[in-house]
């Protein structure tokens, strides 16, 4: 399971901060208007790289397991505001419920990754 934790972690944030520094406009819906989106955009994409790529080293492993963890509970209620939005980016409401299900595991894969550091040290 660790390694399957850390492939998960490494591919998702890997794959999700290059297309924020390739393709940005699609995030820009989930930005909160009047916020420099585009800014934004690439410093999250910036973030997943470095614990992508974090996950990926054993001497940062535990700490970006928990940067994970922590980054999916900040981008948790962008998910949540999606249902009370007139423009959803999630036109279908179990598309939504769906995503929301998604942050809350992959926060606590996150949180176990960090909390194997008392195992492997």
């Amino acid at each position: 399971m660790h390694w399957i934790a850390i492939i998960i972690i490494a591919v998702w944030m890997l794959v999700g901060g290059v297309l924020h520094m390739i393709m940005p406009e699609p995030f820009f819906h989930a930005v909160p208007d009047g916020w420099p989106k585009l800014a934004i955009v690439y410093l999250s994409g910036i973030a997943e790289i470095a614990i992508g790529v974090g996950v990926l080293m054993p001497r940062t492993r535990a700490i970006a397991g928990l940067a994970f963890a922590a980054m999916c509970l900040v981008y948790l209620p962008i998910h949540v505001w999606d249902f009370f939005r007139t423009d959803p980016i999630f036109s279908v409401p179990w598309a939504a419920s769906t995503r929301i299900a998604v942050q809350l595991a992959l926060i606590a894969l996150g949180l176990w990754l960090w909390q194997r550091r008392k195992i492997s040290v």
